[in-house]
């Protein structure tokens, strides 16, 4: 067996016996990959580990990352409950932030490819933001992804409780953005001249706005000029109360935690779709992707900046979802769950309209392989939605007809939330009992109901290829 190797083997020693850097071996290219992958504070710290790198081979790196928390000492405080996740700095530390952003920018010598900027609000002199953005689209043809996030501050606790709005609003240059392939904005006010800056995004795939604020004609007009568009993400973004996407090339669209009047959207080859936590009336949900294949939809009203007006909304759920983008209720024709292959939603089992519309939606389901179901955290057993039935209740899956997805195509199946609850346990019993095809059902469920979950496991298994797990 041969002797391991020792530390100074690993490093390598010269013919005088020093220890050799074989770090400073590796090639330009090499190590201008590893660079692009710190940020920018790492990047030039890095000088230190090598002889070779004590130039600064960060001038030549295909990424920056400008993070203003990680160049800034000391270190913003996010964490302080007393700041209610706002960064309290100084104006001092705050200014420096820029000053080094445009000493760097200067200094850098390769071709960028991504750069990323991480900045504070309400300290930045007018139009630097716009400034950044112009120079290093206008000096790298190469960039092809950009991110721009505005962190709240503040300078002072008093202005923790004022209602001073913590963005920064953009007066971008037309067809800024016309060479990205990714765009990604956090937390700013978008002018009325914003579309301009989206004028030839045919190489745009990827568009992420969170937190972003902009009227309806805006959105409208970034959308109508982002042609090529596979992923659309919207998240806590508003100003508009309408929303209609008809991109012909997007694959990807999510919407999170958002307040809407109406959603109109008509994609053909849509094939993902996320609808989490939104508020909109229900008979203004129109949906039409006839080729979706994953479908994910979300209720947790905490995570949402909801209107102060709340009691006059209310939240989107499943149920209304299913009745309102399928054929199940006769006003509706199309039904765009035919064709899915995984399913995510948050339901309430034990609720037996909402048990109608799924056991609906499985049935149109032809191909659907994997299903995974959240059951609501507050105990809502003295609320049940009832309805008429000709048969007990208890008996609802027993009646429920061998379904061709549930009989030939479900393979994996989650439930999250487990109670034991009579609805919850036949329901998986039903799964046990009739899916032939089932490879793994899990279910998470608390200590206290270990006992109802494991009961399960005596059941006759349909498919031999079934197992159950309980976390």
């Amino acid at each position: 067996m041969s002797k391991p190797a020792t530390k100074r083997a690993v490093k390598g020693t010269k013919n005088n016996g020093e220890d050799e850097d074989l770090i400073s071996q590796l090639p330009d290219e090499v190590l201008c990959c590893i660079i692009s992958s710190l940020s920018i504070d790492e990047a030039v710290r890095s000088s230190i580990l090598s002889k070779r790198w004590r130039s600064p081979l960060w001038k030549y790196s295909s990424h920056l990352d400008f993070d203003v928390t990680r160049m800034i000492k000391p270190l913003s405080q996010p964490q302080n409950p007393v700041t209610f996740g706002l960064h309290l700095t100084t104006e001092e530390d705050a200014c420096r932030y820029g000053n080094l952003v445009n000493t760097m920018l200067n200094d850098h010598l390769g071709d960028l490819t991504s750069c990323r900027f991480r900045h504070f609000s309400q300290i930045l002199a007018p139009g630097e933001v716009e400034a950044w953005i112009d120079y290093v689209v206008q000096k790298n043809k190469t960039l092809n992804s950009l991110t721009l996030e505005c962190i709240p501050v503040v300078l002072k606790v008093s202005q923790i409780l004022s209602d001073t709005p913590h963005t920064v609003r953009l007066h971008l240059q037309p067809k800024i953005f016309s060479n990205l392939f990714y765009l990604n904005l956090t937390n700013y006010i978008l002018s009325g001249s914003a579309p301009s800056a989206f004028e030839g995004c045919t190489k745009l795939k990827i568009l992420k706005l969170k937190r972003v604020v902009m009227e309806e004609e805006t959105i409208k007009g970034i959308l109508d000029n982002c042609l090529g568009l596979e992923k659309l993400t919207l998240i806590e973004s508003n100003g508009f109360k309408k929303l209609k996407v008809q991109n012909p090339s997007l694959r990807i669209l999510e919407l999170r935690w958002m307040v809407l009047c109406e959603i109109d959207v008509s994609v053909e080859n849509l094939q993902f779709v996320v609808l989490d936590s939104l508020i909109c009336p229900e008979r203004n949900l129109k949906i039409h992707a006839l080729n979706l294949r994953t479908f994910c939809s979300r209720n947790r009203p905490s995570h949402l900046r909801s209107p102060s007006n709340i009691e006059q909304f209310c939240f989107l759920g499943t149920k209304e979802i299913f009745e309102n983008c399928s054929d199940l209720l006769e006003s509706h024709t199309t039904n765009i769950f035919r064709n899915l292959l995984t399913m995510v939603v948050d339901m309430d089992l034990n609720n037996i309209r909402e048990a109608l519309a799924l056991s609906y939606i499985l049935r149109s389901c032809l191909y659907l392989e994997t299903l995974e179901i959240a059951l609501p955290e507050q105990d809502s057993s003295g609320d049940y939605d009832e309805c008429a039935l000709t048969f007990p209740k208890s008996m609802f899956w027993e009646r429920r007809e061998m379904y061709n997805c549930i009989n030939h195509q479900l393979k994996f199946v989650t439930l999250k939330g487990f109670t034991g609850k009579e609805q919850e346990v036949k329901f998986v019993k039903h799964l046990i009992t009739r899916a032939t095809m089932m490879k793994k059902i899990t279910v998470f469920c608390n200590s206290s109901v270990m006992d109802e979950a494991t009961n399960l496991l005596s059941l006759p298994r349909a498919s031999v290829y079934l197992s159950i797990i309980f976390k």
